[in-house]
């Protein structure tokens, strides 16, 4: 089991190598996104490696086994969502960073409205809300690397997938992360595939008796659980989209067709679910005392494959986490080097940027060991933050008189409103408190949109496209 499990990361380090080659000098630019290079094939590789993460395969079994099956409702109605607005929205987004030249979430607002103000607030706030996302990836690497059997503490295993997670970068930056997202895709549905088959070879009566008896076991749906499921899908399907890591992988597309090509294909994926539904219905009837339950998928892994198909399933499983990691890094760093700390050289933005992103993978790694929440509470909170950012990208894209003082109130306000009602537990009939976070959001947006418009600024959608 570990010298498959080695093998694979060994391989991966390879892929990471080869990624730099014809790129030994690169400048910020190319390390952060590629200079706008990647064909539809590598940019598909790369932004469904942010799609399907360490969440999908622990946190998707597990969120069934412990929530039932109106867990699965919100889960897939998202992602479905979110592929059908990104083949509107993420083109326009790439537009958008084409004709302002820009590498980050914020550089967008800054140059589009021209305000450090906004820039500010807007970096901050992606700063304070992918915290949570670093912590959900090492929660789901030390699950992985518990199972291996190395008897390591947890603090340690997670310590050695950040290393490697910095190696990932410092190699070529987003081309490894990209390279490596290609190997870990196949591993992670082969592994999806053949664990939920085996699942399914071992009930009996094709699983109809066993699949019922799971059913009966899982808890019911509710008004409240309906209500929660349709708010979380409207909230985190746009979310989705306009996260800073999914702005940097779009701007690394060579063009807008290459990323409403890969928007269409995405969908393809979804094969995957009813393999990890069959993965949780199996381990709620055969193993139903599974604690915690983002242990479903290796718990099961283990008691049906043999011990070298064990270690490829966790190699693929930890690949996930790995490749997120590194995409959350290359966001993150060029926050701080080249929007919060503005007027460094290009080589600077590179050098610190990498010195914030190992702060960043220290700092996940000790949330993580302090965190006990299932991962997907983890996934609905870096929502809330995340989504407030869509009425002023909005404005960016097809809006025309918004103004920077009241995108900031919007986003400030949201997040306020949406972390006071998680914290304290204001009962508001189910509805997901990121979204009415970003009800106030867009209530203040478009109230100062129409009680004090500012001056006219061309909307993205109607700018002519300059010439590469």
């Amino acid at each position: 089991m570990t010298a498959a499990f080695l093998a694979i990361i060994l391989l991966s380090i390879l892929l990471a190598l080869m990624s730099k080659r014809g790129h030994l000098r690169q400048k910020a630019e190319d390390f952060f996104v590629a200079s706008g290079q990647f064909n539809t094939v590598l940019f598909f590789f790369l932004a469904v490696g942010e799609t399907y993460s360490i969440t999908t395969v622990l946190g998707f079994p597990g969120g069934v086994y412990a929530n039932g099956t109106g867990f699965i409702t919100w889960f897939l109605g998202y992602i479905l969502l979110a592929f059908v607005v990104g083949y509107f929205l993420n083109p326009l987004i790439w537009r958008a960073g084409r004709i302002h030249g820009a590498i980050t979430l914020p550089d967008l607002f800054r140059r589009h409205f021209d305000s450090r103000a906004l820039e500010v607030v807007v970096t901050c706030t992606a700063l304070l809300f992918l915290v949570p996302l670093g912590m959900q990836q090492f929660l789901g690497l030390q699950i992985i690397l518990r199972e291996l059997d190395w008897g390591i503490s947890p603090l340690t295993a997670a310590s050695l997938a950040g290393l490697l997670a910095f190696g990932y970068i410092a190699i070529s930056g987003i081309r490894a992360s990209a390279y490596v997202a290609v190997l870990k895709d196949i591993l992670l549905i082969a592994a999806i595939l053949l664990t939920g088959l085996v699942a399914m070879a071992h009930w009996p009566d094709m699983g109809a008796s066993a699949s019922q008896a799971a059913l009966k076991q899982a808890a019911q749906p509710s008004l409240n659980s309906d209500v929660f499921a349709i708010t979380t899908i409207l909230l985190q399907s746009v979310g989705f989209c306009i996260v800073p890591q999914t702005c940097a992988y779009i701007f690394t597309a060579r063009s807008a067709s290459a990323v409403r090509r890969a928007q269409v294909t995405m969908p393809l994926y979804m094969v995957m679910f009813p393999f990890l539904t069959a993965i949780a219905y199996f381990a709620l009837s055969h193993l139903p005392h599974i604690s915690p339950a983002n242990d479903v998928f290796p718990v099961v892994a283990k008691a049906l494959l043999p011990a070298p198909l064990v270690g490829v399933v966790l190699a693929g499983a930890a690949l996930a986490a790995l490749v997120v990691l590194t995409g959350v890094c290359l966001a993150i760093g060029p926050l701080v080097a080249r929007n919060l700390v503005p007027g460094l050289s290009d080589n600077q933005q590179r050098q610190w940027s990498k010195v914030v992103m190992a702060l960043y993978l220290l700092l996940s790694i000790a949330g993580a060991a302090t965190s006990s929440q299932l991962m997907v509470t983890i996934n609905n909170l870096y929502y809330f933050g995340m989504t407030q950012f869509l009425p002023g990208m909005l404005g960016i894209l097809v809006l025309r008189r918004l103004r920077p003082l009241a995108i900031i109130a919007g986003i400030l306000a949201g997040d306020a409103v949406a972390i006071v009602l998680y914290e304290f537990a204001v009962p508001v009939g189910g509805i997901n408190p990121g979204f009415i976070g970003l009800a106030v959001n867009a209530a203040i947006v478009f109230a100062a949109l129409h009680l004090s418009p500012g001056p006219e600024r061309r909307p993205v959608a109607s700018m002519p496209l300059r010439a590469s």
